[in-house]
């Protein structure tokens, strides 16, 4: 019969290492090459515990006849261990994870009597995360510690760093993350503003399509929405690719219809289709519609919104198909909507080439994975504008998560479309086989097309 004891490892007050055993806490005594020696925490106490290097049991010796054991004092001390794990690991508010790690520990009630209350351990606690967290900058110039330089497994993670007329550019991305990225034939692109740290402007990501999946490849914290600061981003991404010895040549690029975008995509992928996304097409006009104090209209006048749901629909058609099928809407539409097609007419049509928005012959056509990331790391942040530490630590996770999805992904797992964007997908190549077959006209086809675009959240969207 093994009648080895159980040890495991906590935290004193002082941060020092303990091992418990048997209801009993041992502070370790002294170590040599091959023992340590741990001494019962009583120091009127005679009982000892041997273990290895590894902190494996060896021996014990002695009894604690002299006092008893306190399974409260270890419930407690194994408490304030976490709490303490968790105030230097995160940014979330001291009071928020005493609680949280009070009501996980399931005190007895003796220790839930005698543990001290969230307000009186707030500033102890306090005085612990300032010691472990760096100074926070006070302007865009600042030195960033080796721990916030690599991942949580110690490999890089900060990829560029460069300051340049006060404007400082942070890029962080790991090898594995680059790889998938320049294996990809569709990368998606977009920016955050909500979780940027002060004194930058915009987190800015890339995201790789694998496995009918999005991969987040690389964060960037950019000082800037310039075109030469996104020409500097991707052409530092350029570099390491030949670093790697890779081609960084994607297929096709989907971001938002910003315009100091189109130049450096252009520029540094000159055989690329850039399209913008369909999501913040259709944003655009909804909030046209705010703007031009037509939401009323658009509520109560069942003409009026099924035109405005034409417009949005406009990008599905082909795109030989556009430009009549907006001038049939232009001379069908009410009087009432006339401001609306004519901004339209000034900005969609002539403004912004019709091969930006027109995605009828994609597969994806959104940028909503790199949305819904955003607001996953969003959540995960927790509050806005965080400090750079705290930011740091967060995207450090979403390594982690990156990692665990791409592992995921090539043993097979895979997520599945929701059963609304199946069903979406099979009305909308239904409508197209329609249209190649002769069976509906353009109109037709735009009508067909318009009844997918509807949603029932569309009078929230312009009401909110």
């Amino acid at each position: 019969m093994n009648n080895t004891p159980i040890i495991t490892f906590s935290q004193s007050n002082k941060g020092k290492r303990v091992l418990v055993c048997d209801g009993y806490v041992y502070h370790l005594n002294k170590s040599c090459s091959k023992v340590k020696y741990w001494r019962c925490e009583n120091r009127l106490c005679a009982a000892v515990i041997h273990t290895d290097i590894n902190d494996q049991f060896k021996v014990r010796k002695g009894d604690h006849s002299s006092h008893l054991s306190s399974p409260e004092h270890i419930e407690i001390l194994s408490l304030k261990s976490n709490i303490k794990q968790r105030v230097v690991t995160e940014a979330t508010p001291i009071g928020r994870i005493y609680d949280e790690e009070v009501a996980k520990a399931q005190l007895s009630q003796t220790a839930l009597s005698i543990v001290a209350s969230a307000q009186d351990a707030k500033s102890p606690l306090n005085r612990i995360r300032r010691l472990e967290t760096p100074l926070l900058p006070k302007s865009c110039r600042f030195d960033i510690p080796t721990l916030y330089n690599h991942t949580i497994n110690v490999e890089r993670f900060l990829l560029y760093d460069k300051m340049r007329r006060n404007k400082r550019i942070l890029i962080f991305a790991t090898d594995d993350q680059l790889r998938v990225l320049f294996k990809a034939k569709h990368i998606l692109m977009d920016g955050t503003f909500s979780s940027c740290p002060p004194f930058f402007d915009q987190v800015y990501t890339l995201h790789a399509i694998k496995f009918e999946q999005s991969f987040p490849c690389v964060f960037a914290l950019l000082t800037g929405r310039s075109s030469s600061i996104y020409k500097e981003m991707l052409q530092q991404l350029e570099e390491e690719a030949e670093r790697l010895q890779m081609d960084f040549v994607p297929n096709q690029i989907t971001t938002d219809f910003e315009k100091a975008l189109v130049k450096p995509l252009r520029e540094q992928f000159p055989g690329a289709r850039h399209t913008g996304c369909f999501f913040h097409f259709c944003q655009a006009i909804y909030r046209k519609i705010r703007e031009l104090g037509l939401s009323n209209t658009y509520k109560d006048d069942a003409n009026a919104r099924n035109f405005c749901r034409r417009l949005m629909a406009l990008p599905l058609l082909p795109l030989n198909e556009v430009e009549f099928a907006f001038e049939e809407l232009t001379e069908q539409c009410p009087d009432v909507l006339a401001p609306l097609f004519v901004y339209f007419d000034n900005y969609w049509m002539k403004q912004i080439s019709l091969i930006l928005w027109n995605v009828s012959d994609l597969k994806t056509r959104t940028n909503n994975n790199c949305e819904g990331w955003h607001n996953r790391f969003n959540r995960r942040v927790d509050k806005m504008h965080p400090n750079i530490w705290h930011f740091i630590d967060v995207l450090k996770r979403e390594e982690v998560h990156f990692q665990q999805k791409l592992l995921h992904a090539k043993s097979g797992f895979f997520k599945k479309q929701s059963k609304r964007t199946c069903i979406i997908q099979e009305r909308l190549e239904v409508l197209a086989n329609h249209f190649s077959n002769n069976e509906i006209d353009v109109n037709e086809y735009l009508e067909g097309l318009s009844m997918i675009v509807a949603k029932d959240k569309t009078k929230k969207k312009l009401n909110s």
